[in-house]
């Protein structure tokens, strides 16, 4: 794929590739709303790990049984509240940072009727480490990891 291809997953879930970044939609549930009417941040952490998954799952799918992500950082900021009449979320990820064991993606989060230009709802980012899961220890990226997160690279 491109950057600028569009893709429908085996699911038939669509996500968006484009030259900011991979788009993943992720929908709004009833469950999401807090008393307030409003996505709150607990919500909004499961949100980025539902919209993590498609990005990450071509380098890293192969690997699931031996290499796991441990999240060492999470930050989020919130610009403006999002609802349920904004779903489904439009998730803009990329790398920020990449290094031998682990790499932060930034995200940015919007309602599905915000341009893709305008200012975000919610800016975010995770640092996420490499580990090996039965020798619980950091391990390096694999060439093939990091050549997948160096085309996210901005």
């Amino acid at each position: 794929m491109t950057a600028s291809d569009d893709a429908e997953r085996s699911d038939g879930e669509e996500r968006r590739i484009d030259t900011v970044g991979f788009v993943a939609p992720v929908p709004v549930r009833w469950s999401d709303i807090d008393m307030y009417q409003h996505i709150n941040h607990a919500t909004m952490v499961t949100i980025l790990e539902e919209a993590r998954v498609p990005f990450l799952s071509e380098p890293f799918g192969a690997d699931i049984t031996t290499i796991g992500l441990l999240i060492a950082d999470v930050r989020v900021t919130y610009k403006d509240q999002l609802r349920l009449a904004d779903s489904p979320l439009q998730v803009t990820m990329w790398v920020k940072r990449l290094r031998a064991v682990d790499f932060t993606i930034g995200y940015e989060v919007r309602s599905v009727s915000a341009d893709p230009a305008s200012k975000p709802a919610v800016i975010a980012e995770t640092q996420l480490a490499a580990v090996h899961i039965d020798e619980q220890r950091l391990v390096r990226l694999t060439p093939q990891h990091r050549e997948y997160l160096q085309r996210w690279l901005r």
